[in-house]
């Protein structure tokens, strides 16, 4: 009959010991040593023969099997090969075979069959448990080893990751600071993440998230009509929806000084997420100089009336102030608009704005 002082279940939810399966048709001895390993702070699992043992393993995960090698039904070789080439989760187990015979062809043949380790009976517990504790403390070190493989694998691949994103993020902050105008993104609480070499310079004091020192003449006005506008464009970013506005702000006499354009991000985090939920373009500086229309005919294959209209589009005018400017109709602007948009391969006007707002400093000075 089968005595069970311990098994897998037993087990949760408490500081496992190891579990030792000990298989032992002599119930007597099985219970004696049984005894001992217990004592010596092992919990163990019994079974009277392989079958039993077999059907053990259904629920118990053993750290070590110890295991008589003559017993009926299934003798101790044939558990030792049925436990190697069906359970793989048990490879790493040590099994130590205990038997009568202390013949050297026994002990080999053992050895062959995959057996860890063999103790001879009558049994000598000093010795029986000082191997127990030594293969299980080879088995120990082993498993943390590979443990530690996988880890320095893991982390060599998360560096070589990480080392690739940032040359990778490293060549597009160099290209964005190619660009003639500025660039400034900010996540879904208003916060700064970027802003290139082209915006730091457009501002006098320095970025902040209400750009209230974008420049010298920044006003009140400008600061409130831009607070109102960045928080519908975050709403946007968060509910997926397009989102362009244009903000002008003018010196004194009133010429235009600075063109704020606000395009909204698709953000798929959260409020604690950094990515960029808003873009903001900003275009400034004299604009009494000629607009890069030469560039735009020849990158887009644009016609000169085309290169003026995006380029007036790129500088915050809407349609009315185009036609207005231009002594052109409403319907003319609208039709130069669609061929703009099929020629630079665009579908709305945010899409041309970040289009012509991110043309290199070469193109727009040629």
């Amino acid at each position: 009959m089968t005595e069970k002082n311990s098994d897998y279940p037993h087990n949760a939810g408490k500081l496992a010991k190891p579990v030792i399966l000990f298989v032992e048709d002599e119930q007597d001895l099985r219970e004696v040593v049984a005894e001992e390993l217990i004592d010596a702070g092992y919990d163990v699992v019994q079974a009277c023969d392989g079958e039993e043992a077999m059907s053990l393993l259904a629920t118990t995960l053993p750290n070590l099997i110890l295991c008589d090698i003559t017993m009926p039904r299934m003798d101790g070789y044939e558990l030792l090969r049925t436990v190697r080439e069906t359970r793989a989760d048990l490879l790493d187990v040590p099994f130590v075979f205990l038997t009568a015979h202390d013949g050297s062809e026994k002990i080999v043949q053992g050895k062959h069959a995959g057996a860890d380790d063999y103790l001879v009976k009558p049994i000598d517990f000093d010795l029986m448990l000082a191997t127990v504790a030594a293969r299980l403390r080879q088995m120990t070190l082993v498993r943390d080893k590979i443990v530690a493989d996988i880890h320095s694998v893991g982390q060599s691949d998360v560096q070589a990751h990480d080392a690739i994103a940032r040359k990778a993020f490293n060549s597009v902050i160099k290209t964005f600071d190619l660009v003639s105008s500025g660039i400034v993104l900010f996540d879904v609480l208003g916060g700064v993440r970027f802003a290139n070499q082209a915006a730091k310079s457009l501002v006098a004091e320095g970025i902040t998230p209400a750009l209230d020192a974008l420049t010298p003449v920044s006003s009140a006005h400008f600061t409130r009509a831009f607070s109102v506008l960045m928080q519908e464009a975050i709403l946007a970013s968060q509910e997926g929806r397009d989102y362009t506005e244009v903000l002008s702000l003018a010196q004194t006499d009133g010429v235009r000084n600075l063109v704020v354009t606000i395009c909204a991000l698709e953000a798929t985090g959260t409020e604690s997420s950094d990515e960029p939920a808003v873009a903001v373009f900003l275009s400034g500086g004299d604009h009494g100089q000629p607009a890069p229309i030469k560039s735009l005919q020849t990158m887009f294959d644009l016609t000169p009336t085309e290169s003026r209209v995006a380029w007036a589009f790129a500088q915050g005018l809407r349609p009315e102030d185009i036609a207005r400017s231009f002594g052109i109709s409403a319907t003319t602007v609208a039709f130069h608009k669609r061929n703009i948009f099929q020629k630079t391969h665009t579908n709305r006007q945010a899409d041309l704005i970040a289009l012509l707002l991110t043309m290199p400093v070469s193109a727009q000075e040629a």
